[in-house]
């Protein structure tokens, strides 16, 4: 017992549990090699679980929950349950796929395989399936989204490191032209300069070449 529901104590090797025999033959056979596929390309674990009989209170969503945990762990996984007693189904995705994708994508997923797995127009070989294909390539499409969006903001990251080493090495250079200007600068201003010494001759005899002033008054009386 785990959490009120039953799990299988080991997943099954091929990732599809069917206890009602819903699948023919081929059909289990093209399922656990799109399962296997699926589980490498995207890096996680991927199970079926078709089963007659769920625990009393147990719904097939808690069901499916429970399963997945006692199977994946903490590993990336998604599961896929069916109940043939109720005809109902539900689908369980590990905490890592909620930080993936859009949850709004997700719940559409589950939306969309509810309404497959109910749709009394197809046998329930057909519907499982289905199903499974559908939720398949949906994921898939979200995952290669996925890793296109990061190597944009890789190249983006890149790109602005690449920005700001330019504007840094622009920075120093700028500094480096500016420093060496005012220190050019700050030389030329300390420079002193002398007048040259220069040897006068005797100016109209006298020893130290003095002027002579002379002063006029002259009175004027107005008449």
């Amino acid at each position: 017992m785990a959490g009120g529901g039953i799990a299988q104590a080991a997943p099954p090797a091929d990732g599809i549990q069917d206890d009602t025999r819903a699948l023919t033959d081929e059909t289990h056979r093209q399922l656990a090699y799109e399962l296997k596929l699926f589980r490498e390309d995207l890096k996680c674990d991927a199970w079926i679980t078709a089963s007659s009989f769920t625990p009393a209170g147990v719904t097939v969503r808690r069901q499916a929950q429970i399963t997945r945990r006692e199977w994946s762990a903490e590993r990336p996984a998604v599961l896929m349950a069916y109940d043939r007693a109720s005809n109902s189904s539900a689908m369980s995705f590990a905490p890592d796929f909620w930080e993936r994708y859009p949850s709004a994508e997700l719940v559409e997923i589950m939306q969309d395989t509810r309404r497959i797995l109910t749709d009394a127009k197809l046998t329930l070989d057909e519907r499982l399936a289905l199903a499974t294909r559908s939720w398949i390539d949906r994921l898939r499409v979200m995952e290669s989204v996925r890793l296109k969006q990061s190597l944009w903001i890789q190249r983006g990251e890149k790109r602005f490191a690449l920005a700001i080493l330019i504007t840094l090495a622009c920075g120093a250079i700028i500094a480096a032209v500016l420093g060496f200007a005012s220190r050019r600068r700050g030389a030329r201003a300390g420079r002193r300069f002398r007048f040259p010494e220069v040897h006068v001759g005797m100016r109209f005899g006298a020893a130290h070449g003095g002027g002579v002033t002379a002063e006029i008054k002259t009175n004027v009386s107005a008449q």
